[in-house]
């Protein structure tokens, strides 16, 4: 989790972001940029390519990696559960790769879970060795719509394991029938779900009771504003 320095700094980032004009929200590289500045660990240039690696931050001193998120959600209460992608996981098409030759949606619940979750602790294992990573987490920044309250809140990623989870698809409330997503559950308790036409592999959190809360003061520059100030500073950087 954060040292109180790094929350500190996780809100002048936030605040230093949606004062450009030029962002509408915190998402996906943004929040990249952002939780590198947080940990004060290198951020490569994303014109130099980016990686479809697991972790999009990784601190070699410590061999700790991030898998990066952000979410919105309607409130930002403690108990609260959301979903997000963790991977697409066409496992299908990988049957025979993955050890299960034969498999079709129309397979048992249990043994399309099983495939679904070796493909996933596939992909963390591969990835940890190739990034240099010993500890994995997962770091979420919940947001509301409007921009000015966030969360953020982070897990650990370890290795499922398939033994605990039982497998059923959803059912359609208004037909009976089976829906489109598999739920995998631990002791009732719902945490992943597959869509067998999307291909991706969801996972459901909960929001802690303590989660790291920030409130922030939105102050927008103009477009003016925002090119003279950043133009200023890059004159200074190469004088």
């Amino acid at each position: 989790m954060l040292t109180s320095d790094e929350v500190e700094r996780l809100r002048e980032a936030i605040i230093a972001t949606i004062a450009a004009p030029i962002v509408g929200s915190i998402e996906d590289y943004s929040w990249e940029a952002i939780f590198h500045y947080v940990k004060n660990i290198s951020l490569s240039d994303p014109t130099s390519g980016r990686t479809k690696l697991l972790h999009d931050a990784v601190d070699l001193r410590t061999q700790t990696g991030w898998s990066l998120k952000t979410i919105q959600l309607p409130n930002l209460n403690p108990g609260l559960t959301f979903a997000f992608v963790i991977q697409r996981a066409d496992v299908i098409t990988k049957a025979p790769a993955l050890g299960f030759p034969g498999l079709t949606v129309d397979s048992p619940p249990a043994t399309l879970g099983e495939a679904i979750i070796y493909h996933w602790n596939q992909k963390l294992i591969q990835d940890r060795n190739l990034q240099g990573v010993t500890n994995s987490y997962e770091g979420i920044l919940c947001k509301k719509r409007n921009a000015i309250e966030y969360i953020y809140t982070e897990y650990p990623l370890t290795p499922l394991d398939p033994t605990t989870f039982s497998w059923n698809w959803s059912i359609n409330r208004n037909t009976g029938e089976a829906g489109k997503g598999l739920q995998g559950k631990v002791d009732g308790k719902l945490m992943l779900v597959w869509y067998k036409n999307q291909k991706q592999l969801f996972k459901v959190q909960t929001i802690p009771e303590q989660p790291i809360q920030l409130r922030i003061e939105r102050n927008r520059l103009t477009p003016e504003e925002y090119v003279k100030a950043i133009l200023s500073t890059l004159q200074q950087k190469i004088n």
